[in-house]
C-alpha cells in the first residue's frame, strides 16, 4: 500500500528526515527530485542510523560507525549488507512511500 509521508522539499538533500510510518521508523534522503526512504536500522545491530552523520551522501550510524551510502543504501564496511529499502513514488510534490501490509 502507497502511503502519503510529507513533501518533497520537507526531504533534505544533506540530511535524512526520520518519519514513522505504519509502525515503521523510516528515513529519507533527497538527491534533487530522486528520493530514497530506508528502514531506520543500521545492518550491524539494528540501532537508528538517523542521528547519524550525514556527509558527501554516505550516513554512519553514530553507535559503531558503519557508513552507507544514501543512493544506494550500500554499506561500505560490509558491503553484503544493504540499509532495507522501501520505494518511493513522487506525485506533483508528495512523497509516497510503499509499505507491506502484514
Amino acid at each position: 500500500m502507497w502511503v502519503e509521508i510529507t513533501g518533497l522539499n520537507q526531504v533534505p538533500e544533506w540530511d535524512v528526515l526520520k518519519v514513522k510510518v505504519e509502525g515503521n521508523s523510516l528515513i529519507l534522503n533527497r538527491r534533487g527530485m530522486n528520493v530514497t526512504c530506508y528502514r531506520n536500522a543500521c545492518t550491524h545491530l539494528e540501532y537508528p542510523i538517523d542521528m547519524g552523520k550525514v556527509s558527501g551522501g554516505i550516513i554512519t550510524c553514530p553507535f559503531h560507525k558503519y557508513q552507507y551510502k544514501l543512493d544506494s543504501g550500500k554499506c561500505l564496511n560490509a558491503p553484503a549488507d544493504s540499509l532495507e529499502s522501501y520505494p518511493v513514488k513522487i506525485e506533483g510534490d508528495r512523497v509516497f512511500v510503499k509499505i507491506d501490509e502484514s
